[in-house]
């Protein structure tokens, strides 16, 4: 009796130290189709409570001979499944590639709901899609705390989907025709229509959101004939299928280059899948992670040939994406649901991160090599030689004669800024608001607050930088006065991005604090820039956004 009223003790002393009183007796349960599931009831301090259901499997293990196959639904369980704890993160590795981490049984969400099921109206609901270079990451709750946007009154659901070699090898072929991953968050989505009323959500109301390579998820499943109907509303920051980075070049070539790098010598799609499904996942995520094709060898973040891909017609089966999302924005073949979507202020620094600050290579030798580090970053030409011409025109709009040093490094920064997110994002906005029914809206996230990480090598560039913005949606441990300007600003962030998902806009009363919010249009290239104040603003960047126009109208 002693020592469990002492593990008693320090569980509530931990949960106090997370900011979450948990109630002993609290425990629902919601009956769903698969069987029957328990969560919790969670008070995080001064907000509202909520009710959290953890580790819910939405599809099989995708193991054995479903390893790089399309998920099939979960089956049933018997009894009461405990969804208390999150379940497995999908196999990958530690952000520096020495451990690795998850596990190939990885295809769990969460459901957060601020109230259960009752007499009330059903809530709008937000599914979260993880960033991370569909390599790292986790639908898990640490950084990603869904706390202020459940206090807005929305229902909030994260998911978890393969990365790396496991959601996204293929031989563009029947044997393993790709995008497993995002086939992934597909039937999560699925779930969510046919589970989410019982949790007190309106599959009727659903808006999906993420960042980078979760925001280039959301605009994929825009294209996607597989997501139709899934959503009405979706929230794309910092990432977009027009982005270089958002599309595999060669995927064929790269599975074989991972199966060459383990030993297979075959020519056989079907015996190179059948020999890397019989390799153990630690050394298949290892493998995959150090095996660079040519293209990609001078690249800032090196490992990009595991990325979604045009899909083969297989006869039979669901394909996520058959023509090149470029082709399908400009014909207008995209779901026309109000779009959202943006980039932070300075975006590049995380070049500077992954590329020089770890040590990768000096500001010197990116110099001597500018033409390979940059010409996988172009959109139209996908990498290949036509982008060769466009590379000089590249370097002196941005830093004219001078050498690529410390004096030039604020331009450098615009110029990862502009080629690898804002020229995308932006472009995707113009060929969707020309195409489009339905509204899309378009900001810049300048704040440089106290609500990021912070890191001694950053102090003296500009901020926010890539995922910055993600500090002012999530609960990420940081505490801050609830007068400060950090929290006001997580306030209107929060505030806008709910009451978007609420009604498709996202300024529903017009004051001081809160400006329209228009639309961009041809005629009105509207934008928010979302700083210490909200300013609505027009023609972002336009002097270089122009260059990127009329350089790629010139390829």
């Amino acid at each position: 009796m002693a020592t469990t009223a002492l593990v008693s003790t320090l569980l509530l002393l931990v949960a106090f130290q997370l900011g979450e009183v948990l109630s002993d007796d609290e425990y629902p349960t919601i009956t769903l189709p698969q069987g029957t599931v328990k969560g919790r009831k969670v008070t995080p301090g001064n907000l509202s409570p909520y009710y959290s259901f953890l580790g819910i499997p939405y599809a099989k293990p995708p193991v054995g001979n479903l390893r790089f196959k399309a998920p099939i639904p979960a089956e049933p369980w018997n009894g009461t499944l405990e969804a208390l704890y999150e379940g497995n993160m999908c196999k990958q590795t530690d952000r520096a590639g020495t451990a690795p981490l998850g596990d190939e049984d990885c295809l769990f969400l969460n459901v957060y709901t601020p109230e259960l099921p009752g007499s009330g109206p059903l809530r709008p609901v937000m599914v979260w899609i993880h960033g991370g270079g569909y390599l790292f990451g986790s639908g898990n709750k640490d950084g990603q705390g869904p706390q202020f946007l459940l206090n807005e009154g929305v229902v909030y659901v994260s998911i978890n989907y393969r990365l790396g070699v496991f959601g996204f090898l293929s031989t563009e072929d029947e044997v393993a025709p790709g995008n497993a991953g995002l086939k992934d968050q597909v039937l999560a989505l699925r779930w969510v229509q046919q589970n989410i009323a019982a949790f007190g959500g309106d599959p009727d109301q659903v808006t999906i959101f993420g960042e980078s390579a979760g925001g280039t998820s959301v605009q994929y499943h825009l294209l996607s004939p597989m997501s139709k109907g899934l959503f009405r509303g979706a929230i794309a920051q910092s990432g977009s299928t027009s982005c270089a980075r958002g599309i595999a070049k060669k995927p064929r070539k790269n599975a074989f280059l991972v199966g060459k790098a383990l030993g297979f010598t075959g020519e056989s799609s079907q015996d190179l899948v059948d020999f890397l499904r019989n390799v153990s996942s630690d050394q298949l995520v290892f493998t995959s992670l150090t095996t660079i094709n040519e293209e990609d060898e001078f690249r800032f973040l090196k490992i990009y040939h595991e990325l979604p891909c045009v899909e083969p017609v297989v006869e039979g089966e669901e394909a996520f994406i058959t023509e090149d999302p470029l082709t399908l924005l400009d014909e207008g073949k995209f779901q026309n649901v109000p779009y959202l979507t943006g980039v932070t202020l300075a975006e590049g620094v995380y070049f500077l991160l992954v590329g020089v600050f770890n040590g990768n290579r000096t500001l010197q030798e990116i110099d001597e090599d500018f033409t390979k580090v940059f010409k996988p970053e172009l959109r139209i030409c996908r990498g290949e030689p036509c982008g060769d011409a466009m590379i000089p025109k590249i370097r002196s709009f941005y830093l004219g004669d001078q050498p690529l040093n410390n004096d030039t490094l604020l331009n450098f920064i615009d110029l990862c800024t502009d080629m690898s997110f804002a020229d995308g994002v932006l472009h995707g906005v113009k060929m969707m608001s020309t195409r489009s029914s339905a509204p899309v809206y378009f900001y810049q996230f300048s704040y440089d607050g106290g609500l990021v990480e912070t890191l001694p090598v950053l102090a003296n560039l500009p901020r926010p930088m890539h995922s910055d913005d993600l500090g002012y949606i999530f609960d990420r441990g940081i505490q801050v006065s609830d007068d400060s300007l950090d929290a006001k600003v997580r306030y209107r962030m929060v505030t806008m991005w709910t009451n978007f998902v609420k009604t498709g806009n996202p300024t529903l009363e017009i004051s001081e604090e809160f400006p329209a919010w228009l639309p961009y249009t041809d005629e009105e290239t509207n934008y928010l820039d979302i700083g210490a104040q909200l300013k609505a603003k027009k023609d972002y960047h336009k002097t270089r956004m122009d260059f990127w126009d009329d350089l790629y109208s010139l390829k």
